[in-house]
């Protein structure tokens, strides 16, 4: 998102890694976690550096951080909006916890495809093919081209909006350009790798209400549960990771029986429309799931290099129970 601050916020990215630790918030706490186990990289959800900032020095708690982790010769890559936004990212990794099935986007509105169009006599075109594919959303083709110079070929491939400047270096850099030869050009229809939010289901008829709410606390190891509104059976399930009750009236419009979110307000609990069932998980709990699967993400990318998921709670949040009986 255009408000967002995500990449590598912090450090050299000619640093060899041997040892990543993955967490959700970057706090001091991280920090001592990742010098003791000898940690090159951080990779955080939520990022450290928001907002612009004019000083690094060890006098507040965000300078603290920074002063440490640059002395530790610490990295720190953070994925936000992108991994919300990502298939199976934050809010599939929170559907797969809670048991739902034939998993998809809740909201595709992000046009951001690209279909790009490059020109080339380069003779090696399954090296073509394969750079083009390294980027692409869809499988790259080629025709020949008809009436112009022997041995030109037309490469297609539909790309996301976010690649197209990269694919353009690595073109030019590989001797593929030629004046007038590539060319981008946007598509009327959305994409199907981003989206916020996701629907899934329960099998048959669904499960009960509350045997829905309970599984929602198993799932995301919490004790107690914010909701509002109710229906007998749950079988259509919207969530979001995180702060999501903006997807509200999408769930309904797209037949949930439940939308399972985050940090809603008392006004959003209102339910407009009767057998909804909304659900207030926390914001921690609902997208801390996420952390174990980049873990596993990483791992298996990268065999070679130790990544850990973070023993710190960095939630900020308490809850306080009583026995209380009026």
């Amino acid at each position: 998102m255009s408000y967002d601050n995500v990449g590598l916020l912090l450090g050299d990215p000619s640093s060899p890694v041997s040892k990543i630790l993955v967490c959700l918030d970057v706090t001091e706490k991280i920090v001592d976690e990742a010098v003791s186990k000898k940690c090159e990289l951080i990779v955080s959800h939520h990022p450290l550096i928001f907002n612009k900032i004019s000083s690094i020095n060890p006098t507040d708690e965000q300078g603290r951080i920074i002063y440490k982790m640059i002395r530790n010769n610490i990295a720190l890559i953070t994925a936000h909006t992108n991994l919300d936004a990502a298939l199976d990212g934050v809010s599939f990794v929170l559907a797969n916890n809670l048991g739902l099935d034939d998993l998809q986007f809740l909201e595709k509105k992000y046009n951001i495809s690209r279909k790009i169009s490059l020109t080339t006599d380069y003779d090696d075109t399954e090296a073509v093919l394969k750079l083009l594919n390294y980027y692409s959303a869809d499988e790259a083709h080629f025709y020949e081209v008809d009436g112009r110079k022997e041995g030109q070929k037309n490469f297609e491939a539909i790309i996301d909006e976010h690649n197209v400047g990269q694919l353009h270096k690595t073109l030019e850099k590989e001797g593929l350009l030629k004046k007038g030869s590539f060319q981008v050009m946007e598509m009327s229809t959305p994409t199907n790798n981003f989206g916020m939010g996701v629907l899934g289901y329960y099998p048959d008829e669904g499960i009960a209400m509350d045997e829905f709410l309970y599984l929602v606390c198993r799932a995301l190891d919490v004790p107690t549960l914010r909701y509002s509104g109710g229906a007998k059976r749950i079988r259509k399930v919207a969530v979001c990771g995180g702060s999501g009750v903006y997807l509200k009236k999408a769930a309904i419009q797209a037949g949930a029986d439940a939308l399972v979110t985050a940090d809603i307000k008392y006004h959003d609990f209102f339910i407009e429309k009767p057998d909804f069932l909304l659900v207030d998980a926390g914001h921690y709990e609902s997208e801390f799931p996420v952390v174990e699967a980049i873990r596993k993400e990483l791992s298996e990318a990268f065999e070679h290099i130790s990544v850990d998921a973070t023993e710190n709670v960095t939630n900020p949040m308490k809850i306080y129970v009583t026995d209380f009986e009026k």
